[in-house]
């Protein structure tokens, strides 16, 4: 489904990514983790075709991604969900904005309440929510657009560890429900743990790791450290 080709990507001749290697198939769930500065949202970027790699191909269904040729199919879900949204706006603005103007209302209270939020929630702004509400919504706006993937970018780090497993929970049953394939970037171990098939380990723009969750193993050309080993609970 989505398939990396030997990537690399440099900004102004400093490479951020170099020689990226995976893919990954329908249904499925897959964590991307590594400190700052690693290339994880980077990586992000090329999947949902803001950026061009520099060498190499990122593929989708075969062939290069853009909304153009695929619509709206591959979408991200930010950490800070009041940066992503007009906080004077309506929920119900924020949720239709990018829909046609034929919208049906029922579908959209349909999805609200897929995300645990019932319709009463429309006419408030978004700046009355709070953060794991609005993440909510911004889930629901990314439904709304009948998307195949949806990359989280360190979506849930910002929230509190309750409304993390709220949310992780919520993410399995709508992964469940609207077949959904799923990229987590994240730093913290559990979230990738918890929702994630396989995570993959970017140390310095070169993926160094990759944990299979079902068999308990990792794989890879580059033999794991203790380091590496610790950020993906290997023993």
């Amino acid at each position: 489904m989505i398939e990396f080709r030997h990537v690399f990507k440099s900004f102004h001749q400093k490479p951020v990514l170099t020689d990226c290697h995976f893919q990954m198939e329908k249904g499925e769930s897959l964590g991307i983790m590594g400190e700052s500065g690693s290339g994880k949202t980077t990586l992000a970027r090329l999947i949902i075709g803001l950026e061009q790699p520099t060498a190499g191909q990122v593929l989708f269904h075969g062939q290069p991604y853009s909304v153009k040729a695929f619509g709206p199919q591959i979408l991200l879900v930010f950490q800070d969900a009041l940066r992503s949204v007009n906080p004077l706006f309506t929920i119900q603005e924020i949720l239709t904005e990018a829909l046609s103007k034929d919208f049906a209302l029922e579908e959209v209270v349909q999805i609200l309440a897929a995300v645990g939020l019932d319709a009463a929630y429309l006419g408030k702004k978004a700046r009355e929510l709070s953060g794991g509400q609005l993440q909510r919504v911004c889930i629901a706006r990314a439904l709304l657009l009948r998307p195949e993937v949806i990359i989280f970018d360190e979506a849930l780090s910002g929230l509190d560890p309750i409304t993390q497993v709220q949310l992780l929970d919520l993410l399995y049953e709508l992964k469940q429900a609207y077949q959904l394939t799923y990229i987590f970037i994240a730093h913290n171990a559990n979230i990738c743990q918890a929702i994630c098939d396989r995570v993959l380990l970017l140390e310095q723009g070169r993926l160094v790791a990759v944990r299979d969750k079902k068999s308990q193993t990792s794989c890879g050309d580059i033999e794991l450290d203790n380091k590496n080993k610790s950020s993906l609970n290997i023993t």
